[in-house]
């Protein structure tokens, strides 16, 4: 038996526990802007849940551990049809197998299996369906009442408005994720722009979910996993398994891979196999959910007052690695926003080799005491960018010095300024090297006019060597400008030559994008295309014009005016037409208006032998036609090339209308030669 003191100790810590805890849930649910990992975090909840067993034991009441709380200002509040609760969670595989032991004390000898999927690091989404259409979208909220977030999941491109389920109303759940190639791209977006980059997935998947802006919405690209129905699940499905393939034949994304098993042992299994795989996954994975298979014996264990009896979470702990900063240096971006970046000691994490971790800012820097020269502990933020976790002031040397963040760029000298409400030190002369080739770099990219060849190694030297100094330049390039570049060579410049004079007649969206109007991606860039049909018409547009598109806000009409008000940017569109570069989409306006693709819905599976898959892509966005991710019910045509898969299988199921290469390209030629000049 504990002593009064010790007692009144352990309530001190309890009460200091939950203060902390409660803390942390509003930095996490409301605030998308969590201050310790969920490792760190769960650690808190099962220490404050140990010591009120200990104060329960003696008598001694205690205040209940607050379940998380979603909600915010600004959003209408709706009721679950049932409720949607958060699960348990474990780090212990013995912890697991207690969890079985338990099951098996209440059923005794009766048989069940369990299924075990992977647990999807994003934000929990409720949709509701009535008589066959999407009625609303509800966050958890506290697990009764959720915020209504209809307008942003309707951006979703894989979401359908209308499944074959006529019930009165049903209940589908699921995970709303960002992409890694979207998180990069918004994270380098936002450090360029001098804003705070979002730590991990999760937080922006958040943080995009509750935005207001239906524009920002759509361009941040949210993506959905289902894996469960509430109120309204049918009888005809006995097994968990059932249901995860019955929301597929519904027309949801449900899980690429999921296990399952007869017994504890075979689900531990293939919770290592999950793990060892994890990372091939198109979301983020940071456990396993383990449950039992059968939907009656779910009825039967109910839940408790915060999670259901029949499942738990086995989370994977995080990976981290501590090494040492070399140095500490700056780069400047394409806006001039100046990012400080740790060069480190070359160390394994999460099987890379991590030798750069990016600092954010001078106040990230400051916060955190980081010297060149500490030993760190890293760990990979949502398991792709490397972030420093904590410093060892222990092991500094005794003549180690805080890092002074400089008030000049380090590239040209001038005077650095911080605006308004911006985390980050900026450059403000635009002919400062480092940001010519930053713009250089996504002019040519990928995700813009696609020049291929012409690398930042390149572009460096061509700048350098007094050949580029704009984006304008590049049209202005001679075959011995780039032959006489080191590792080059003539085959290679004429390849570069030729690519650039293809890039000539890009789609509009991507010279709107290449350009680098602040806050237009290339969804925004290809809607903005899609309505204007020219540069010309857009820098004509007025400020009512922009925001009365759909997914266009205040804030970006406001950015497109600004730039096309530039003189210098109008200066630059002007040379790119007198050196040849298309400025419009021809015909486009009268070729959508006749094109069999205008409106339709495709998917492509399998490989197409006559393009690469982004020119069909293209092909068919320049027709008017959009181009999703996976097979559901708001698909209207599969594009099957070899090897298709199950798409083609799910899309004959669904009624859907399948062409084969062949039939594509038929029809891609009928289009180019519509009469009229088409």
């Amino acid at each position: 038996m504990y002593s009064h003191s010790h007692i009144r100790t352990l309530k001190a810590k309890h009460d200091k526990l939950l203060a902390e805890i409660a803390m942390h849930d509003r930095l996490y649910y409301r605030e998308n802007n969590p201050k310790i990992s969920d490792f760190e975090y769960d650690c808190l909840k099962a220490e404050a849940e140990r010591l009120g067993e200990t104060l329960a034991s003696h008598s001694i009441p205690t205040e209940k551990t607050i379940i998380g709380d979603d909600r915010i200002a600004g959003f209408e509040a709706a009721a679950h049809l049932s409720p949607m609760m958060s699960l348990a969670n474990t780090y212990s595989r013995d912890e697991l197998f207690q969890f079985d032991m338990r099951i098996k004390s209440i059923f005794g000898g009766q048989k069940f299996s369990y299924v075990i999927e992977p647990k999807i690091d994003g934000i929990a989404i409720n949709l509701i369906y009535k008589n066959g259409n999407f009625h609303r979208a509800l966050t958890r909220g506290n697990g009764t009442i959720g915020d209504d977030v209809s307008s942003s999941v309707r951006t979703i491109r894989d979401l359908p408005l209308r499944i074959e389920n006529l019930s009165e109303s049903i209940e589908i759940r699921g995970e709303i994720y960002i992409d890694e190639q979207t998180f990069a791209a918004i994270n380098k977006c936002r450090e360029e722009q001098g804003l705070d980059v979002f730590s991990n997935p999760r937080n922006l998947a958040a943080g995009t979910v509750k935005t207001l802006d239906v524009s920002e919405v759509a361009e941040r690209n949210l993506q959905l996993i289902t894996y469960a129905i509430g109120h309204g699940a049918s009888d005809s499905e006995n097994l968990q398994s059932d249901t995860l393939e019955y929301l597929k034949r519904l027309g949801f994304r449900s899980q690429e891979k999921y296990w399952t098993a007869t017994n504890i042992s075979e689900a531990w299994k293939c919770v290592e196999e999950l793990n060892a795989m994890r990372h091939s996954f198109p979301y983020w994975t940071d456990g396993a959910v383990i449950k039992i298979n059968e939907l009656q014996l779910h009825r039967e264990l109910g839940a408790t007052a915060k999670s259901p009896r029949w499942a738990i979470a086995y989370k994977f702990e995080p990976e981290r690695a501590i090494t040492k900063i070399t140095n500490i240096i700056l780069q400047v971006g394409r806006t001039g926003v100046i990012t400080p970046v740790a060069e480190l000691e070359s160390v394994q994490l999460s099987g890379t080799n991590v030798s750069r971790a990016t600092l954010h800012n001078a106040d990230e820097i400051a916060k955190k005491d980081i010297r060149p020269g500490d030993y760190v502990t890293l760990e990979k933020a949502g398991e792709i960018i490397p972030a420093i976790i904590s410093v060892d002031a222990s092991k500094r040397a005794h003549d180690s010095k805080p890092f002074v963040f400089p008030d000049t760029c380090p590239s040209c000298g001038s005077k650095l300024v911080r605006l308004e409400g911006e985390a980050a030190w900026r450059c403000q002369n635009s002919y400062c090297l480092p940001q010519i080739q930053r713009r250089i770099e996504h002019f040519v990219s990928r995700v813009a006019m696609d020049i291929d060849g012409l690398g930042s190694s390149a572009i460096e030297k061509l700048i350098a060597g007094g050949k580029l100094s704009c984006i304008c330049d590049i049209y202005r390039l001679k075959f011995y400008d780039l032959e006489n570049l080191e590792k080059l060579g003539a085959k290679s410049a004429l390849k570069i030559l030729n690519n650039i004079d293809g890039s000539k007649s890009r789609p509009l969206w991507r010279l709107l994008h290449g350009l680098g109007i602040p806050g237009i991606g290339e969804q925004t860039a290809k809607m903005l295309a899609a309505e204007f049909l020219s540069v010309a018409n857009l820098a004509a547009a007025k400020l009512e014009d922009l925001e009365k598109l759909n997914g266009i806000g205040e804030k970006l009409a406001a950015a497109v005016i600004s730039f096309f008000g530039e003189p210098n940017n109008m200066k630059i569109i002007e040379n790119l037409l007198t050196l040849g570069v298309v400025c419009e989409d021809g015909n486009s306006e009268n070729i959508r208006t006749n094109s069999i693709f205008q409106g339709k819905i495709f998917v492509l599976t399998g490989t197409l032998s006559s393009m690469p898959r982004q020119k069909a892509i293209e092909a068919i966005e320049t027709l008017g036609g959009q181009v999703a991710n996976s097979v559901s019910a708001k698909t209207q045509i599969l594009i099957a090339g070899e090897n298709g898969g199950s798409k083609i299988a799910k899309a004959k199921s669904l009624g859907i209308a399948i062409w084969g290469e062949n039939e594509l390209l038929r029809n891609l030629s009928s289009q180019r030669s519509t009469p009229a000049g088409h």
